[in-house]
């Protein structure tokens, strides 16, 4: 279990430290732009490997009965995150992203609170509950520091993230058993 905590422990402390400006300003102020992201990368990818072994080791202590109802939901749910991943990390100037201005964010919590609700084991709260804290945390901030773009959006840009996104979520909706250990379809 140390290893797995330790990796989630690594990754949000970095993505904490991101998304509260003052605390970025004083680091970039300290090691420069380029060598902030360099670290941020590096260090957000040793977290990932770190829970990715971990997962495995860790015991698979179940903390509550998952919710029914949030199983039957969560093909929708999460392809719905998966489009709002898709428009927000590609940056696609759609009315969709002018409404929410964090799409990606919208979806990171959208995706997590509906794996925290479908699944009942210690690791997967852990995970998935600070996935939607940090979620939550880093969208109101973003929201009060007035974060939003400015541009002119196209219901082209709507139609190219909502195409991709449901592309991506069958791929990974049939590919949950073979990545993730557990089936979806």
């Amino acid at each position: 279990m140390l290893i797995f905590v330790s990796g989630v422990v690594l990754f949000f402390v970095l993505h904490f430290a991101t998304a509260t400006p003052a605390v970025r300003q004083k680091f970039v102020k300290l090691t420069g732009e380029k060598v902030w992201k360099g670290l941020v990368a590096l260090g957000s990818l040793a977290g990932i490997v770190l829970i990715s072994f971990g997962w495995k080791l860790a015991p698979n202590t179940v903390l509550f009965t998952p919710s029914a109802f949030a199983i039957q939901l969560a093909p929708v749910l999460v392809s719905v995150a998966l489009v709002l991943f898709v428009i927000g990390g590609g940056n696609l100037k759609g009315y969709i992203r002018r409404s929410l201005h964090h799409p990606m964010l919208v979806g990171a919590i959208l995706w997590s609170s509906t794996h925290l609700l479908a699944n009942g084991g210690l690791r997967e709260t852990l995970l998935f509950g600070t996935f939607l804290v940090f979620s939550v945390y880093a969208l109101c901030s973003l929201l009060l520091a007035g974060k939003r773009a400015a541009f002119v959006p196209s219901w082209r840009w709507d139609a190219v993230g909502i195409g991709i996104g449901l592309f991506v979520s069958i791929g990974v909706m049939h590919a949950h058993k073979l990545l993730f250990g557990v089936a979806v379809v």
